[in-house]
């Protein structure tokens, strides 16, 4: 079920143009549908990010409103102005790619100075502009080194600079984190999210790293097919997803097939009849073809007999219990729905076998519901 409601995202009043405005966008590359009748809009100064898997057509999206792919069908505005069919070098935005593609002979003044050359700004004045972009990304005092002298977070925040020094009024970023290593990686995306908000434009960001986009995006749109499933804030997605696509690729997710006994209730069942309880509003018309989802982190895992145990509650036997430091990973297999993953804090000493016959339980409000299409 494709969320096509959400294909607008807010930030702008109705007087006030969005940053990009993609009406009705399809890309073919002879027969592969790349991208299927897309209409998406974004406000002026957000982080967003485009979420999804290899070949779902984010990054061809990108590279659309970037100009360095024409759209088979349909239009492009960028703050009100249709750039459709503009070449790249003539349209508001900038992009970082994953390859940086910084100068390897050029310093790094010389390598954020770069567009600015090209603009015959006075030498006062660009160095001035070089100088603010490289405090803005933290590189003050490295300005005569080279590429091949730089970590790769300096040689990223190096491309950062290049590409915002022309002032921009969008920022395109081509899974740019993606060459660097895992601290580095979370690092950059403090610092991305930081100059986003001290630059105050609109940056597009895609990436496959639900993580990264959590992290950093005020909207996420999570992409399948050439077609956005789902589209919202973090936490509105993560709580939500509406589709077992958007609910297994941003997390991992428990679903159950279920039918409705008391919608007034928020009761289902499950294959074997156990009765689960959902938030009410969540169940809508529909009779079949229903899925109770619950994020792993969200269920507890308790002794037979332990007292205080929510409403909703399975029982099986651990198969795998793997320990990740700060919580512990559970394999529970039950009668009622197969195979169930629970991850629970390490916030005692307590910890269950393998083998070990369990209850899992959680809350009612923690579950959220899934209609097939």
């Amino acid at each position: 079920m494709i969320d096509s409601a959400a294909t607008t995202e807010g930030g702008f009043g109705p007087s006030e143009p969005a940053a990009v405005q993609l009406f009705n966008i399809t890309k073919r590359f002879g027969d592969v549908l790349a991208v299927d009748d897309l209409t998406l809009s974004i406000g002026e100064n957000k982080f967003f990010a485009l979420l999804g898997p290899s070949g779902c057509g984010k990054t061809t999206t990108l590279r659309m409103i970037g100009g360095f792919e024409d759209p088979t069908e349909g239009s492009i505005n960028l703050h009100g102005e249709d750039v459709t069919g503009l070449k790249a070098y003539r349209r508001p935005v900038n992009t970082v790619f994953q390859s940086y593609a910084l100068f390897p002979h050029l310093s790094v003044f010389e390598n954020v100075a770069f567009g600015l050359r090209r603009t015959n700004v006075d030498k006062g004045e660009l160095e001035r502009r070089v100088a603010e972009m490289l405090d803005l990304v933290q590189l003050s005092g490295l300005d005569n080194r080279h590429p091949a002298k730089l970590s790769g977070g300096q040689q990223q925040r190096v491309a950062l600079a290049r590409a915002l020094i022309n002032h921009p009024r969008v920022l395109l970023l081509d899974e740019p984190l993606g060459a660097l290593d895992l601290k580095l990686r979370k690092e950059m995306q403090i610092e991305l999210k930081r100059i986003q908000q001290e630059v105050g434009i609109t940056f597009i960001h895609v990436t496959h790293d639900q993580e990264e986009a959590m992290t950093m995006a005020d909207t996420i749109a999570v992409m399948n097919k050439g077609k956005i499933e789902r589209m919202g804030d973090p936490a509105e997605i993560y709580e939500d997803p509406r589709t077992a696509f958007v609910a297994n690729f941003l997390g991992g997710s428990n679903l159950m097939p279920v039918s409705v006994v008391d919608r007034a209730a928020g009761s289902v069942a499950t294959a074997d009849g156990t009765t689960i309880f959902v938030p009410p509003n969540s169940l809508g018309a529909e009779t079949s073809g229903l899925r109770v989802g619950v994020r792993p982190e969200k269920l507890n895992v308790y002794r037979p007999g332990s007292g205080d145990i929510p409403p909703n509650v399975l029982t099986g036997r651990i198969m795998d219990a793997s320990f990740i430091g700060v919580s512990t990973h559970y394999v529970v297999r039950t009668s009622t729905a197969g195979d169930l993953s629970a991850v629970v804090q390490n916030l005692t000493g307590d910890r269950f076998a393998q083998g070990e016959e369990v209850s899992l339980g959680w809350h009612p409000e923690r579950s959220f519901v899934i209609h097939d299409d």
